[in-house]
């Protein structure tokens, strides 16, 4: 049985939360830049308005560290749970293969 986190946050607001806010000097305009995109670009995946890519996740390992896996494995864990929530999957039936002919 896979472990499924509860609600887990937007990587976006993990950023905000642990590589911004608790430091002066660090800005999101910074990090921006230094991730070579547009500001506005990141300023959507830190406020939770925009997923995080590929190519953002390959950004990030390199200037914030961690693998690009790991980032990617992060949006996707949030984004699993929100479908979780979303789809309604009440009348739908687990297909018995031992059954098909």
């Amino acid at each position: 049985m896979a472990f499924q986190q509860h609600n887990p946050p937007h990587p976006g607001a993990l950023i905000l939360r642990t590589y911004i806010e608790p430091f002066k000097e660090i800005t999101a305009n910074k990090v921006a830049d230094q991730l070579g995109v547009a500001r506005s670009t990141f300023n959507r995946l830190i406020n939770g308005n925009a997923g995080l890519s590929p190519e953002m996740a390959v950004r990030l390992s390199k200037v914030l560290g961690g693998t690009a896996q790991s980032w990617l494995t992060l949006q996707g864990s949030f984004d699993l749970y929100n479908a979780g929530q979303k789809v309604d999957t009440k009348a739908l039936k687990l297909i018995d293969f031992d059954q098909v002919a």
